[in-house]
């Protein structure tokens, strides 16, 4: 069977939720904006040298990432250059390509409702396309992705071997020396 759905037009209050709902959105892209420029501002008044990400991190609420990725955008990307319907991570994730590359992703992603993922992976991809090297800002991610890319190359036993491992040290450091005892 069947079954036709009919999507009724948004009624007035419908339609004066989701505006109400936008003007906030494009309030919290100002606040974030003013944030990433008084970080900057920060950083040129050599604030930053004293209070350290993890300082400010503690007194705002805020991760270090968002502050890091706040500042990044706001350097490398001056109001002239900013593409305001997109957020600060949007800018950031473009931050470390040249300005005749960031600019036109920017642009697309305004165009295309891209998301932040999207740019960090367009990002990657030209940094393969390139061989140019970015500097790592999310260890922790590309740490992990070296451990799946391991995992994914084990074998079967190589995979039960390593989790009997992790598990026995209760998934802290475990000594490579032990491991080459343990299989002599």
């Amino acid at each position: 069977m069947n079954a036709v759905t009919i999507i009724a037009a948004p009624t007035g209050a419908l339609t004066d939720w989701v505006e109400k709902g936008r003007s906030l959105v494009a309030q919290r892209l100002d606040v974030d904006w003013a944030i990433a420029d008084w970080m900057a501002e920060g950083k040129e008044a050599g604030h930053l040298s004293q209070a350290k990400f993890d300082f400010l991190s503690d007194n705002l609420g805020l991760a270090p990432k968002r502050l890091k990725d706040a500042l990044k955008a706001a350097t490398n990307f001056p109001p002239a250059l900013r593409d305001t319907r997109l957020s600060v991570e949007h800018h950031a994730a473009v931050a470390s390509l040249p300005k005749d590359e960031a600019l036109p992703l920017l642009k697309r992603a305004s165009s295309e409702h891209l998301q932040v993922q999207d740019l960090r992976e367009a990002v990657t991809q030209r940094r393969y396309e390139t061989g140019a090297l970015f500097d790592d800002e999310d260890t922790d991610t590309t740490l992990c992705t070296l451990i799946v890319r391991a995992w994914n190359r084990a074998t079967p036993d190589a995979r039960e071997s390593f989790m009997e491992l992790a598990k026995t040290v209760k998934f802290g450091i475990i000594d490579e020396d032990e491991v080459q005892d343990g299989e002599e």
